[in-house]
């Protein structure tokens, strides 16, 4: 037995005299590129040096792709010619980087330690809006609410002062045949303890015309954390009838989008836009408020939604912390052929949490959900999202950007303050309807208190729908 085998199974027998659960993910040393084992014991380990898959500044280009199989998730591997290109250049970033958070948010953590708990249904009491509600250390990987307790980390997650800034969301239709347009500017606000909502969000298109003048605000109440049917307060200003409307009742998982087109009804009086016979200006009905799930799907969930599992760990490659431009600032970047790609960018190799959901009940045609969630950061990495059949439904691939770095950043972040911004998003949709989200210039500084005020209230969305 080598000296390595040894070492191991004494640590295993220490952990097992020393705890009654498994113990706590554990991320591999920064630095450490694969191959090694994910558990000491396990996997087979060679004598002596095993040299590493990847190292960073590593250079891939398609045909250096297959060497990627093993690192991303299957349902991505079997679309890996709409997510990787002829032409795409990866660039291979540090593996398991450590990226410095808030330093406030991890002393929070710490004091707030064990106040927060769930009950039989997983419903989230007495967390104090401070750091996180459960310390990753503590969630032991057997524990029966283990998948739970990641789940509601991932959703109050350090998110600093939000995020804001303008979007471009791309209908990819036709499987690559058609493109559409639509552009706005958005935000998401988290509240402080103290009030009684967790978060603000909205925005408004500004083209194409179809879409132009359609604002929203969306609100979330605390409640919704202890109740998981209770629906959060959704507002849509219509432009055809000059007002706010308030949109149906609907369980929003996570950031709401407003319906801001309708198809043009042959019959209905519906007037058509010049040289846009498919589409018509967007409909004045209260059809409009309803959600659509394109642009920001998976950023944030209603954990108590669904019933959760950790279905494991695995160290995947991902576009965690970008290093390229795109829309606002450029409109230069390809996606390659199928429009979905992001492969031309910083990919790094991240110890990822697995989350399985299964929706109490289903939004629209997804049912079941598998996140794959960064085990340091808690950032989103890959959304898997399926129908009650088990059938494929959609595939999404998060780009984010850590605020950390001055590569991209339009505000540089205050030390102890660094934190990462979603980007952009691609998401590949069964039956040829799929989207890519850009959001390059996102800023995570605190908003100016006229902007705070006016995020949180319904006022603006007149003023922002002329």
């Amino acid at each position: 037995m080598s000296a390595w085998h040894i070492a191991a199974l004494v640590l295993a027998l220490g952990l097992l005299a020393s705890a009654a659960h498994a113990a706590a993910v554990e991320i591999p040393p920064e630095g450490a590129c694969p191959p090694y084992p994910v558990r000491p014991g396990e996997g087979r380990v060679e004598e002596d040096v095993i040299p590493p898959s990847f190292s960073a500044g590593e250079k891939i280009d398609l045909d250096g792709v297959p060497r990627l199989e093993n690192y991303l998730p299957d349902e991505v591997w079997e679309r890996r010619d709409v997510f990787f290109f002829e032409g795409m250049r990866m660039e291979l970033g540090r593996c398991h980087r450590r990226y410095p958070l808030s330093e406030a948010f991890d002393q929070a953590t710490e004091a707030n330690k064990g106040k927060a708990s769930l009950d039989p249904e997983g419903n989230l009491l007495g967390y104090t809006h401070q750091g996180l509600p459960f310390r990753p250390e503590d969630i032991a990987d057997d524990a029966d609410d283990a998948g739970t307790r990641w789940a509601w980390n991932y959703r109050y997650r350090f998110l600093g002062g939000g995020f804001r800034g303008g979007f471009r969301i791309i209908h990819v239709l036709k499987r690559g045949r058609t493109l559409e347009r639509f552009e706005g500017e958005m935000f998401f606000l988290p509240f402080a303890n103290g009030d009684d909502r967790s978060f603000a969000a909205g925005g408004r298109f500004t083209r194409p015309p179809i879409a132009r003048g359609v604002a929203w605000r969306q609100f979330r109440p605390l409640e919704a954390d202890r109740e998981a049917t209770r629906s959060d307060d959704l507002f849509v200003w219509i432009p055809d009838e000059r007002k706010v409307r308030r949109a149906p009742p609907t369980l929003v998982d996570g950031l709401y989008m407003p319906t801001y087109t309708r198809g043009n009804v042959p019959g209905s009086g519906k007037l058509a836009l010049p040289n846009e016979p498919g589409w018509t200006t967007p409909d004045s009905s209260i059809s409009l408020g309803e959600h659509q799930r394109r642009g920001f799907t998976g950023l944030f969930i209603r954990p108590n939604a669904y019933r959760w599992r950790l279905a494991g760990v695995r160290d995947v490659i991902a576009p965690i912390n970008s290093t390229r431009f795109g829309l606002p600032g450029r409109d230069d970047r390809s996606y390659g052929p199928s429009g979905l790609s992001v492969a031309s960018d910083r990919w790094e190799i991240r110890r990822a949490v697995l989350l399985d959901g299964r929706a109490h009940s289903g939004e629209g045609h997804v049912a079941r959900v598998r996140i794959y969630v960064d085990a340091q950061t808690l950032q989103p990495l890959y959304w898997i999202g399926r129908r009650a059949n088990g059938g494929m439904q959609e595939v999404s691939i998060f780009v984010g950007r850590y605020t950390g770095d001055d590569a991209l950043a339009s505000v540089p972040a205050e030390k102890g303050s660094a934190g990462f911004l979603p980007a952009a998003q691609s998401m590949w949709q069964a039956g040829g309807e799929s989207w890519m989200r850009e959001s390059y210039d996102l800023r995570t500084d605190p908003p100016a208190a006229e902007d705070r005020a006016d995020f949180g209230s319904t006022m603006p969305l007149q003023k922002l729908g002329r």
